[in-house]
């Protein structure tokens, strides 16, 4: 009888026990957590990239219109512009008597730290600007 009752006391004991819990909730919440994180970060540096294409063509084709660089020199310009150095930006300036086009975009899912996100984001990301020119 006695051994019943010890091993009764020993499960209720061991019911009770809360040692270990917060790692358990450790273990199951972590990887949520840390891919939340990841996906901020990745996002993040897109609009970021996004947010220097948007500068640096802005910056070119005022550059041009203002007749502070050839149309010749702008594509040049505006790489050198780009915070970011990649190969793979599609540059392309159009230059007419009247206007400047300046425009810049980027494949979103290789630009993106993670290859999660670039399961999500389709598309190109870029920036176009146009500036009228001033006479010379």
């Amino acid at each position: 009888m006695r051994s019943k009752t010890h091993a009764k006391t020993g499960l209720a004991r061991f019911r009770d026990d809360e040692s270990g819990t917060f790692t358990i909730e450790v273990v199951i919440w972590s990887p949520l957590l840390i891919g939340c994180l990841l996906l901020i970060i990745d996002f993040s540096y897109l609009m970021m990239i996004n947010a220097e294409m948007w500068h640096a063509s802005r910056d070119t084709a005022r550059a041009v219109s203002i007749h502070r660089i050839t149309p010749d020199e702008a594509e040049a310009y505006l790489r050198d512009q780009l915070v970011f150095q990649r190969d793979d930006y599609d540059i392309e300036v159009r230059t007419t008597s009247a206007d400047v086009v300046a425009r810049v975009s980027l494949d979103a899912a290789s630009a993106a730290l993670t290859p999660i996100i670039g399961q999500y984001v389709m598309g190109d990301i870029g920036a176009q600007v146009a500036m009228l020119r001033e006479p010379e």
